[in-house]
């Protein structure tokens, strides 16, 4: 798969209420901006998630999917995935089900 850049297309307030009902699931979020919303893994997400040290699990915006996620750093996701949520509470869901199962559904 190519990669799919996430890009600066999230409205601020769209990124406020989901940063917001994701951490309403005990979940840290680190940053959250227009471009993405950050959570740095624990030991336990990082296995649920397989991911490696140093990788961040990152939430944002592109055009082929709408919300996506994805494994990397705020400025790099090399294979963003569709989450498959079209709104703040199936989204903030899915990101509370992938952090604990390693699934977004």
């Amino acid at each position: 798969m190519t990669d799919q850049p996430i890009t600066d297309e999230m409205p601020d307030t769209w990124v406020r209420a989901l940063t917001t009902a994701i951490e309403a699931h005990g979940h840290d979020v680190t940053d959250c901006h227009e471009s993405a919303i950050i959570i740095d893994l624990t030991p336990h997400t990082m296995h649920t998630l397989d991911a490696d040290p140093g990788e961040q699990l990152v939430i944002g915006w592109t055009e082929r999917a709408g919300i996506d996620w994805g494994l990397g750093r705020a400025d790099h996701v090399p294979d963003p995935q569709p989450l498959g949520a079209d709104t703040i509470t199936e989204a903030a869901a899915r990101v509370h089900h992938l952090l604990t199962t390693g699934r977004p559904a």
